[in-house]
C-alpha cells in the first residue's frame, strides 16, 4: 500500500540535516515531495513493515540528487532514520529512490545558497520572475521572491569574500551589513555627505523589506499581523524594483572590489 506524505516530511528531514550541518542537502530538498511505500513484508521489530521512501523532485534538482556522491546520499538516508526511527508497529525504511517530477514547478523560486556565480542575467531573470507573481496578483509571493533575490545576492558576496560557508539565521540588515562592510559600501566610507545620505537610505530600504516580507509576505505563513493592512500591488511594485536596483549596485560593488 502507498501513502502520499505531507510536505512536512520533507520539512522534518530538512530539519535533521541542518542540524546535522547539511544545509547544502536541505536546501537540494526543499522543494521536494515524498511518498512512503509500505510493503506486507514484516521488518526486524515487532509488527515493523518494510518500506520505501520516495523522494520526487523537479528534474532540474533531481540531476544534482543524481550527482550526489554515496556519502551524502548515506547522509540524508541517516537523516531520514531520525524522522522515522525503527520502532515497533511502524515504518521500517529500508532505502530511498530518487525520481524526477515535472509537475513540481520551481521556475518561480530563488535558490539563496546554491549560486556559483552572479550576473546582470540572473538578476534580471529573477526580477521577472517577481514580476511574474505581480502579474498573476500574487504579491506576497513578489515580496517573498525580492527579498530572497536580496539574501542570495549577499550570501554569495560575503561566502566569496571570506571563502568560508556561513549559516545565514534569516537576519536580512545583519547581513547586508556584513556585506557593505567587505565592499566599502557603508555610509561611513565616503566623505561626501549626499553619497552618505543615499547609502543609509539604503540601510533604511533594507531594514523596510525585511520588515515588510516577514510581516506581510508567504514566507512565513498567513497568519494575521498586528495591523490589518495587506500589501497591494503599487507597494509589490516598488518593493521588487528596489530590490532590483539595489542587488545591481552589490553586484557592480563586487566587480569593482574584485
Amino acid at each position: 500500500m502507498q501513502h502520499c506524505m505531507e510536505d512536512a516530511d520533507i520539512k522534518k528531514l530538512r530539519k535533521v540535516l541542518t542540524y546535522k550541518g547539511r544545509q547544502d542537502l536541505a536546501d537540494l530538498l526543499r522543494h521536494s515531495v515524498s511518498l512512503l511505500d509500505e510493503s506486507s513484508t514484516f521488518g526486524s521489530r515487532w509488527y515493523s513493515r518494510l518500506s520505501t521512501f520516495h523522494i520526487k523532485s523537479h528534474p532540474s534538482v533531481q540531476e544534482k540528487l543524481d550527482s550526489l556522491s554515496k556519502k551524502d546520499k548515506d547522509e540524508i538516508f541517516q537523516a531520514l532514520l531520525l524522522v522515522y526511527p525503527l520502532r515497533d508497529n511502524e515504518p521500517e525504511i529500508t532505502e530511498i529512490i530518487y525520481y524526477p517530477d515535472f509537475d513540481i514547478d520551481t521556475t518561480e523560486l530563488v535558490e539563496t545558497k546554491e549560486l556559483d556565480r552572479i550576473s546582470f542575467e540572473y538578476i534580471h531573470e529573477q526580477i521577472r520572475k517577481c514580476n511574474s507573481k505581480i502579474a498573476d496578483r500574487d504579491f506576497d509571493g513578489a515580496v517573498t521572491n525580492a527579498r530572497t533575490l536580496i539574501e542570495s545576492i549577499c550570501l554569495f558576496i560575503l561566502e566569496s569574500k571570506t571563502k568560508q560557508k556561513h549559516d545565514y539565521d534569516g537576519n536580512l540588515i545583519k547581513l547586508y551589513k556584513s556585506v557593505a562592510s567587505l565592499l566599502k559600501m557603508s555610509p561611513g566610507d565616503y566623505e561626501d555627505d549626499n553619497l552618505r545620505q543615499i547609502l543609509s537610505g539604503v540601510f533604511s530600504i533594507i531594514n523596510g523589506v525585511s520588515g515588510l516580507r516577514n510581516t506581510f509576505s508567504d514566507s512565513h505563513g498567513s497568519a494575521p499581523s498586528k495591523t490589518t493592512y495587506k500589501i497591494d500591488e503599487r507597494h509589490a511594485i516598488l518593493t521588487v524594483n528596489l530590490a532590483k536596483t539595489i542587488t545591481e549596485y552589490l553586484f557592480l560593488s563586487y566587480e569593482k572590489s574584485e
